[in-house]
This record gives C-alpha cells, structure tokens and sequence, in this order.
C-alpha cells in the first residue's frame, strides 16, 4: 500500500516541476578566433587616395597649438586641424620637437611602420598627433588633439 502512495507522490512532484515557472537557463553563447598565418599575407602597394587641399588662410595657431610658419593654407575646427606646406615631414617633425617642447609636450610615441605619425603628450595628459603626408614638394599635416 505504500508504494502506489510513493509513485503517486513522485509522479505528482514530477508534473508540479514541469508546469512549475522557474526560469530555465539560457546557454551563453562562446567565441571562438581563427588564427591566421601571417605568412600566407602578401603586402600590396595599393595608392593612397588623393587628398583634399585645404583652402583658406592658414592660422598662426590651432587650440594653443602652433601652426608651421610658410604653411600655404589650412583650415580646422574644434578637433583637428589641416595644412599644407612647402616642407619635408623631417623639418616638420623637427620644427614640432622644438616648439612643442618650449610648451611642455614631449613626444610620445612615432609609427615604427610609418615615421610620419607623430604623438605628443602634456602634463595634463592630453595628446596631440601630428600625421604628414608628402605630396612632392609640398606637405599635408594634420593636427588632432
């Protein structure tokens, strides 16, 4: 008499738990990453594309930031300034260095790939880039803070 109580009991607890609204567990979904062999990549000389020149006068400072004496013409706004220049991206690399410093930016960090990209930091740690681009004898320089 007391295993058809005992079966009922366990058939009952089985329906209860069925019907019973306890959230089920929702499966968290994994990522996985493929490694790819460096190897197989080939570089391409894909040209980069044509630049826009700025046009306008070019300020003798962007945001406490001094612009390049001889530049040819610049425009910019509240995050980055343009211009361009009769000038190689050493003399402007080096004219940056030193009147940068007199302000209290040091260099940060230069692309190893690309020397043309230059990052400067301040005691309020904020940066600056300077990235040129050498179009014949002319420069683009872009100031981004």
């Amino acid at each position: 008499m007391k295993k058809p109580i005992a079966v009922g009991l366990i058939l009952l607890a089985f329906a209860l738990a069925a019907c019973s609204s306890f959230p089920q567990p929702t499966p968290i979904p994994t990522l996985t990453f493929t490694a790819i062999s460096t190897s197989t990549l080939t570089p391409t000389s894909t040209p980069l594309p044509p630049t826009a020149t700025p046009e306008g006068q070019p300020a003798s400072e962007w945001n406490g930031i001094p612009i390049m004496p001889g530049a040819i013409s610049g425009e910019g706004d509240d995050e980055s300034y343009v211009f361009t220049i009769k000038a190689t991206p050493q003399q402007i690399e080096e004219y940056y260095e030193l009147e940068l410093g007199k302000l209290g930016w040091q260099p940060f960090a230069q692309g190893e790939e690309d020397p043309s990209a230059l990052i400067f930091m301040n005691d309020a740690s904020e940066t600056l880039m300077v990235n040129m681009i050498a179009k014949g004898d002319e420069a683009l320089v872009l100031l981004v803070k």
